[in-house]
């Protein structure tokens, strides 16, 4: 009888051993699950550098995963598929393009093999207007209009005959000073000037 009472506290300590391991690992595995798709989903998302054609979205996860965002323009019928990402990271860029001016998106985001959504309803952005041509693009060269005249053909100056002053033999000084301008110029006078320094006064 002693040894039925042995294996009767055995299989009972046995099995509250077993049961206490089967609850751990369940409450393990719960966590896990939980916890993993917490960590994956989209935190911080926003939407920047907003043109007329693209626009980039960001969001940070709480575990490095690749993401997908997936857009349209109706919140039900999200057919469009951004670039996905090529390498796992916890912080995450897509930047749509082929956008239409002024238009209203909406879009998810697929990560860890799960999608989610701005709680319940997709996230929304508007592409900005389109621009005029030039206006509001910066800097523009635009090239010189060139307008067609009439040739103008050279015509040869007159020629002239070199004036002599008449007094440039002279040494009257202050009468070729007198015409300067006139039949003389800054050389007659300048010759005059140095023929009277050059002569002695007796």
């Amino acid at each position: 009888m002693e040894n039925k009472k042995l294996i009767k506290i055995a299989s009972i300590i046995v099995g509250v051993i077993l049961s206490i391991l089967v609850v751990i690992v369940g409450f393990n595995l719960i966590q896990n699950v939980f916890t993993s798709a917490s960590d994956v989903e989209p935190r911080d998302v926003l939407v920047t550098e907003k043109t007329e054609n693209s626009a980039k979205i960001t969001w940070t996860t709480g575990q490095e995963t690749e993401g997908v965002v997936q857009y349209g323009l109706s919140p039900t019928s999200l057919n469009s598929v951004g670039q996905p990402e090529t390498q796992k990271s916890s912080t995450h860029s897509v930047t749509l393009t082929l956008l239409s001016p002024a238009t209203t998106y909406y879009f998810q985001i697929l990560a860890g093999g799960k999608t989610f959504d701005n709680g319940g309803v997709p996230w929304t952005f508007s592409t900005l207007e389109k621009k005029d041509s030039v206006a509001g693009q910066g800097p523009v060269l635009l090239s010189p209009t060139v307008v067609p005249t009439s040739v103008l053909q050279a015509t040869p100056a007159p020629s002239v005959a070199p004036q002599v002053c008449a007094e440039a033999s002279g040494t009257n000084c202050e009468a070729i000073k007198s015409k300067l301008g006139k039949g003389c110029d800054t050389q007659d006078y300048f010759k005059c000037v140095r023929k009277l320094t050059a002569t002695p006064t007796p």
